[in-house]
């Protein structure tokens, strides 16, 4: 498997399925929740969407982690380009997330302005942050609330839109969208709840209803190395998932092939029975490790003492994203008690 699949796993999956500017519609469409924000993508021409970075594709064959970008115009501009939609994902709460919206603000604009020769004015920038954490994202801090403000300043300062898209607090059964929208954001969920091994083949029963469109192996083949990447699956497990879209001799050799390949790339020895081995295996477990030891290390530093209650429920934990969100968390909660809570 490759580096990159091992330590960006989230990151490459949202980007697999979002590159696409019909499913980037759809979640924009269906999933933005806040009513202020509502009425800013009611102005917007989704359906022109055009993504400005594609996936990209080194020397060495590896695929590259960059920031999703996308170009649209407002539906009363006759301009093509009038509004930037700037995408970026979230497994762990970031309560300095304007800051970075910023700078993905002033990086696109840099490109923009030398792709236009400074001619045109800038397009309307609109962050979008898909968050799919353990805990709920409960709100977005504004820049005055991070910059020092005194009586008598102006406010609002360096105010942009912000939109932030928390996969938690969406119930299953309310999921909309294009299908492979659909088993995108089941994924991200049971990831993080660390039930994705023992729900997975729902989740490929997605892909049953547009089998028939040509992309739909591809991203199937996606969410399978993201499972292979975050969980333990076994091959009879894949083969389930591959066998709703391809026959079942052509779902056995796909499985075969991906695990294999995730092998063969990585350069990883080890044998497939029933799960994937050796460095991958231990590669998370040092991972889960670290965190386990970040995680304590921080609440020892805020609240000095541990429970030994709550030190074997992190030790017990197994899942990196739950554990990054934990991370997170701590360094946030105000008391032990409320961290106990969200441990729970």
């Amino acid at each position: 498997m490759t580096n990159n699949e091992l330590a960006h796993p989230h990151d490459l999956l949202v980007r697999r399925f979002l590159v696409e500017p019909e499913l980037m519609a759809d979640l924009m469409t269906f999933y933005v929740r806040q009513t202020n924000d509502q009425k800013i993508i009611q102005l917007i021409d989704l359906v022109h969407l055009r993504c400005e970075s594609p996936i990209n594709i080194n020397s060495n064959l590896v695929e590259t982690i960059g920031d999703l970008r996308f170009s649209t115009r407002f539906k009363a501009s006759r301009q093509p380009s009038t509004v930037f939609l700037l995408f970026e994902h979230q497994s762990t709460i970031d309560k300095y997330f304007r800051i970075r919206g910023l700078d993905y603000i002033v990086q696109s604009y840099k490109v923009f302005r030398e792709k236009t020769k400074g001619k045109l004015k800038y397009p309307y920038p609109i962050v979008v942050v898909l968050y799919h954490g353990t805990i709920p994202w409960k709100e977005l801090q504004e820049m005055d609330d991070m910059i020092e403000m005194v009586p008598g300043v102006e406010r609002n300062l360096l105010r942009y839109t912000l939109i932030l898209i928390d996969l938690s607090l969406i119930p299953t059964n309310e999921l909309q969208g294009h299908p492979a929208l659909q088993a995108l954001i089941e994924t991200l969920q049971l990831s993080s709840k660390g039930e994705l091994v023992t729900q997975f083949e729902h989740v490929a029963e997605h892909f049953t209803a547009i089998k028939d469109d040509p992309r739909a192996q591809n991203w199937l083949h996606s969410l399978v190395r993201y499972g292979l990447a975050v969980s333990k699956m076994s091959k009879e497990l894949v083969t389930k998932a591959f066998s709703k879209i391809l026959n079942e001799k052509e779902a056995e050799k796909m499985a075969t092939s991906t695990m294999q390949e995730l092998i063969t790339q990585g350069k990883i020895e080890g044998k497939i029975e029933g799960k994937i081995e050796g460095k991958i295996e231990g590669k998370m477990e040092g991972k889960m490790e670290a965190l386990h030891n970040a995680i304590l290390k921080v609440l020892r530093k805020r609240f000095t003492m541990v429970p030994l209650g709550i030190e074997t429920m992190i030790q017990k934990m197994n899942d990196p994203i739950a554990l990054e969100s934990l991370h997170s968390y701590a360094l946030d909660c105000l008391t032990l008690d409320e961290f106990a809570t969200a441990l729970r």
